[in-house]
């Protein structure tokens, strides 16, 4: 597989999601994000009317956090929630499921949620974050088939929000974010139609690769703007992966 440069910047998706950041560090990270020319940038509700006036006219989505980062929002808020992003200027939205419910064998409450946010979602691409890191294989299984059938188009592997509650309760000693593993069974499972971000300890060209060859379409990252100059460096005229 050949990755040319702009194929490559298309596939990042520039997070600026952390829940402290504020209106400067925004803007100073996103107009690095548009001056890169990612493929989208990422941020939570608050900062989207903002980022729209950073992105103008370019050629570059917008995404806003749904229930973000725990999932554990009623469904209700999570509609609310993606109204306000679209009418803020977002065009596509990332949402995270409800992972309790799942792990409780709720399938139908989850289903039931991620369907009402793409029904409040129109015209917008819907990326399910399943939070991979604390399911097991079962359950990644499941949470692929519910997003799937739901009707949005993407499923992503995790938030990257690491919390004390992750070794509380889950059997996870070194809890990572996306892997190989992952991205190729949910490669496996979902039909080609339905794309797949890896997100979560994505942090090197070496890592993306891997990623992209594993059966990733998009790379959720905080070091976009990094990786992308990297990438320039070393591969201006694209490489074979």
């Amino acid at each position: 597989m050949n990755i040319s440069f702009d194929e490559f910047r298309r596939r990042i998706e520039f997070s600026m999601v952390s829940h402290i950041i504020n209106e400067e560090e925004v803007r100073i990270n996103c107009e690095g994000a548009v001056e890169a020319k990612v493929g989208v940038i990422c941020v939570n509700p608050p900062h989207v009317s903002l980022l729209k006036k950073i992105i103008g006219n370019k050629k570059i989505d917008l995404s806003v956090n749904v229930g973000f980062p725990f999932g554990s929002h009623v469904t209700e808020a999570k509609v609310v929630e993606a109204k306000q992003g679209i009418k803020d200027g977002a065009n596509q939205i990332d949402m995270v499921i409800n992972v309790g419910a799942l792990r409780s064998g709720k399938d139908n409450e989850v289903l039931e949620d991620i369907k009402a946010v793409v029904e409040a979602s129109p015209g917008c691409l819907i990326k399910v974050i399943i939070e991979a890191w604390v399911l097991n294989e079962n359950e990644k299984i499941r949470a692929c088939r519910l997003v799937e059938e739901s009707g949005a188009h993407l499923v992503k592997t995790t938030t990257g929000v690491k919390t004390q509650y992750i070794k509380q309760f889950c059997k996870c000693d070194d809890p990572k974010g996306a892997t190989v593993e992952d991205i190729a069974l949910f490669r496996r499972i979902l039909s080609s139609h339905i794309r797949i971000k890896a997100s979560g300890g994505v942090y090197t060209l070496e890592d993306a690769f891997e990623m992209i060859k594993a059966g990733a379409d998009q790379l959720g990252v905080s070091k976009g703007i990094e990786l992308i100059a990297e990438f320039k460096e070393k591969y201006k005229e694209g490489i074979e992966i």
